[in-house]
């Protein structure tokens, strides 16, 4: 999942600082697969820790929540390339929330380590 999130977020930074046709082929190939490891692999968690009785319903919730988060991402860039007067920002600012979403998402599920004395 965190691979998957920083691909996405370092396709969005190339996006921002390198523009033209090579910086956008490179962006979508990143973006695509990091979003190509983030989607299965957080479908297939739902699936193994869901009740069976809620599956359905649980699946159906993280559709809608994908789907608003691909029509969500372009508008949050859009607003912010809009107030600043430059895509790169918006795109910048998309790549730290990726970014940090691998960080947090790398916190809460890295066991601690055991300290014991040997």
């Amino acid at each position: 999942m965190t691979a998957g999130l920083l691909l996405a977020a370092t396709g969005t930074a190339i996006a921002s600082i390198a523009p033209g046709p090579v910086g956008i082929a490179a962006a979508a190939v990143l973006i695509g697969a990091g979003t190509g490891l983030v989607t299965p692999l957080g479908f297939a968690h739902l699936a193994a820790t869901s009740p069976t009785e809620r599956l359905g319903q649980t699946m159906g919730a993280a559709e809608i929540g994908r789907e608003l988060g691909d029509a969500g991402g372009p508008l949050l860039v859009g607003t912010i390339a809009a107030l600043t007067a430059t895509v790169n920002i918006g795109l910048l600012a998309l790549t730290t929330i990726l970014a940090t979403l691998a960080i947090l998402i790398t916190a809460a599920t890295t066991p601690p380590r055991d300290h014991q004395n040997t």
